[in-house]
C-alpha cells in the first residue's frame, strides 16, 4: 500500500481492508526420510505437509534424580541415527497426575522440533517457546505446527519443551553447593540452551544461525521477555516477538526462597538433607509443587543479578537486549478465555462481574471501573464488557507500557499490535480472546476452535499476520504488500497494528482506556505473579 500520509492524532490507513494474496508455491511431494547430522549424532525426520519435519530431537541430558534442578547440559553424542518421526515428552505437569503413568510427560524433556522447506540454504529462523504460564504446555499443539509456515514463508520453524514448575524453578541456591548456584532459574536456562543449539545446527537444517526470532504466546510471551535479560541467551537470536504475554517483571530472591522452604516442609526433607529431593517420585514431586504454586503463585525465575541480571520491564526495557528489535501486542478481550468453561459465563450476573473484576483493581476501584466501561460500551453483554475491562486493565495496559519502555531506549524499534477478529464458532463467541491470533500467524486455521472455517477474510487475515511475522524474522521489520506501513511505536503517536475483518494502523486507538488505566500501575508490581481469573488450574 505504499506510505500513509497522517497527522499526529490522524488515523492511519483506518479503512484499509485486507486484499486477496496471491498464493504462495507449494513445494514438490518428497517421499523421502531426510537424514541430518547434528552435533550429537544423526536424526532420521519425516516428511509432512511437503516439508521436512524433525520432532523430540535432544537438546539436553535428562533432568530427573540427581540432575534435577541443575543447569541443563548438552545431550551427550549417540551413535546409531535416532529416529525424530514424533514429538518428545512434556514435562511433568498438572495433567500428568490425573491418571496411569503418562509416557508422554518425561524429565528427559529437553527436545526440539524443527520444520524446514530444504536441508540448504540461509532461511530465517524462528524459534516458538509454548505458553501454559511457567506451569503447563509443550511444543506438539496442532495450531502452533511448523509445517504451514516452512512451506509457505520459507522460514525454518523450530519449537521446544523445556522444564516447567517446580521441576524448573526451585531455588536451592542458599542450601546447596556452587552447582545449584543457579537452580531457581533451570527452566529458562533450559530456554537458553536450546538457542545454543539452534545456533550450533541450525545450519544443517537450512537455516540462518545469524536471523534467529524467538517468538512465544501467554506464558511464552513471558518467557521471551525473560530470555532479554538472560546473559546465557544473549547473541543467540536477533529478534523478538511477545504474544499475549507481556511480562513486566518475575520473582524476587525472598519470593523463591519461601516456596522452596514450603516444599521441603510438605516433603518432610529438611534443609541439611536437601538432596532427598533426587529421590522423590516425579509424580509426588510434581502434585507437591502444585500445592506450593496454589498457596504462593506460579513457580518462576527470579532476579539473582546473574543468570537473570533485572525484571524484563522493571524499571526499564531489558538494557542487554536493547538492540534488538520487538514485537508485542494483545488481542481485544484477552480474559474471555479464562471464563469460558464457567456455565455462568454466558449469563454473567452484576454482581458476578464485580467479584471477578475486584482482583485487577485496587480496592475500592473496581465498582468505578465498571461503572466507567458500562458507559464506553453500552451494548456489551456482562461476559463481554468484564472481558474488555480486564484485559485493558492487564494486557493492554502492561504491552503499552512494555512497548514505552522500548521505545524509550531508542536502540531498536519496538512494534505495537492489538487482535481484534471476533470468533463466530467454539464456547465464547463474539469477542478476540486470548490465543486467536495463533491460528492466523501459524496459519493453522483448522485447528483453531475459534476460527475453524478457511474463508476469504480469515485467509486474508492469515496472510497478512503470517506475512508481518516472518517479514519480521527476515528483516527485522514487520512489513507486507497486504497491509499498511508499520510504523514503530513511540509515544506521540502510538502507532498501533489492528489486525481483524480489516488491518489498519491507527495512533492511540484506545486512548481512553489507556490513560484511565494507566493511573494504577502495572498489573504485574505485586511481588507474585498475578492469579488468572476464573478457575484455578488444582
Amino acid at each position: 500500500m505504499g506510505h500513509l500520509t497522517f497527522s499526529r492524532r490522524s488515523l492511519l490507513g483506518a479503512g484499509a481492508g485486507l486484499i486477496a494474496a496471491p498464493s504462495f508455491a507449494t513445494l514438490g511431494a518428497v517421499n523421502e526420510r531426510p537424514i541430518v547430522s547434528t552435533s550429537a549424532g544423526k536424526v532420521q525426520g519425516i516428511t509432512e505437509g511437503a516439508v521436512y519435519a524433525f520432532k523430540g530431537i535432544p537438546y539436553g541430558e535428562p533432568t530427573g534424580g540427581a540432575a534435577r534442578f541443575l543447569p541443563p547440559v548438552p545431550r551427550k553424542p549417540w551413535r546409531d541415527v535416532r529416529d525424530a518421526s514424533s514429538y518428545g515428552p512434556r514435562c511433568p505437569q498438572h495433567n500428568f497426575l490425573g491418571g496411569p503413568e503418562n509416557p508422554t510427560h518425561s524429565e528427559d524433556c529437553l527436545v526440539a522440533n524443527v520444520w524446514t522447506g530444504s536441508l540448504t540454504g540461509s532461511k530465517p529462523v524462528m524459534v516458538w517457546v509454548h505458553g501454559g504460564g511457567w506451569e503447563v504446555g509443550g511444543s506438539n499443539d496442532p495450531v502452533t505446527n511448523g509445517a504451514w509456515l516452512a512451506r509457505n514463508h520459507d522460514v525454518v520453524l523450530v519449537s521446544i519443551n523445556h522444564r516447567l514448575n517446580v521441576h524448573g524453578y526451585l531455588n536451592l541456591a542458599e542450601i546447596g553447593d556452587e552447582r545449584y548456584a543457579y537452580s531457581g532459574n533451570a527452566g529458562a536456562l533450559d530456554i537458553a540452551l536450546a538457542l545454543a543449539w539452534v545456533r550450533e545446527n541450525i545450519g544443517q537444517f537450512g537455516g540462518d544461525a545469524d536471523r534467529v526470532t524467538i517468538l512465544g504466546h501467554s506464558g511464552g510471551g513471558r518467557k521471551i521477555n525473560a530470555m532479554m535479560t538472560m546473559p546465557a541467551a544473549s547473541g543467540l537470536f536477533h529478534r523478538a516477538i511477545s504474544q499475549s504475554g507481556p511480562g513486566i517483571r518475575l520473582d524476587s530472591r525472598e519470593v523463591s526462597l519461601d516456596r522452596t522452604e514450603r516444599l521441603l516442609r510438605k516433603l518432610g526433607i529438611p534443609k541439611s538433607d536437601f538432596r532427598r529431593l533426587a529421590d522423590v517420585p516425579t509424580r509426588t514431586l510434581t502434585a507437591t509443587g502444585i500445592e506450593v504454586r496454589n498457596e504462593t503463585g506460579q513457580w518462576r525465575p527470579f532476579v539473582d543479578g546473574a543468570s537473570v541480571i533485572q525484571h524484563p520491564f522493571l524499571p526499564h526495557a531489558p538494557l542487554l537486549s536493547a538492540h534488538v528489535p520487538m514485537m508485542m501486542g494483545t488481542t481485544l478481550e484477552e480474559t474471555a478465555i479464562f471464563l469460558g468453561h464457567v456455565p455462568a459465563y454466558d449469563n454473567m450476573s452484576d454482581a458476578q462481574v464485580l467479584e471477578e473484576s475486584l482482583r485487577f483493581f485496587p480496592p475500592g476501584e473496581a465498582p468505578r471501573a465498571i461503572e466507567t466501561w458500562r458507559k464506553m460500551f453500552p451494548d456489551h453483554s456482562n461476559a463481554k464488557l468484564y472481558s474488555r475491562l480486564t484485559t485493558d486493565r492487564s494486557y493492554l495496559l502492561d504491552v503499552t507500557l512494555q512497548a514505552e519502555s522500548k521505545a524509550a531506549l531508542g536502540a531498536a524499534p519496538a512494534y505495537l499490535y492489538l487482535v481484534d477478529w471476533l470468533t463466530d464458532t467454539g464456547s465464547i463467541k463474539d469477542v478476540a480472546p486470548h490465543g486467536i491470533e495463533m491460528a492466523f500467524t501459524f496459519g493453522n486455521i483448522e485447528a483453531h476452535s475459534g476460527v475453524g472455517k478457511v474463508t476469504p477474510e480469515a485467509d486474508a487475515l492469515r496472510t497478512a499476520m503470517s506475512g508481518a511475522w516472518t517479514s519480521f524474522a527476515r528483516t527485522g521489520r514487520p512489513d507486507h504488500p497486504h497491509m499498511p506501513t508499520w510504523l514503530p511505536y513511540e509515544p506521540s503517536l502510538r502507532a498501533t497494528m489492528l489486525f481483524g475483518k480489516t488491518v489498519r494502523l491507527e495512533s492511540d486507538p484506545f486512548a481512553a482506556q489507556r490513560s484511565y488505566m494507566a493511573r494504577f500501575g502495572s498489573e504485574q508490581l505485586g511481588e507474585r505473579e498475578p492469579r488468572p481469573p476464573g478457575p484455578w488450574i488444582r
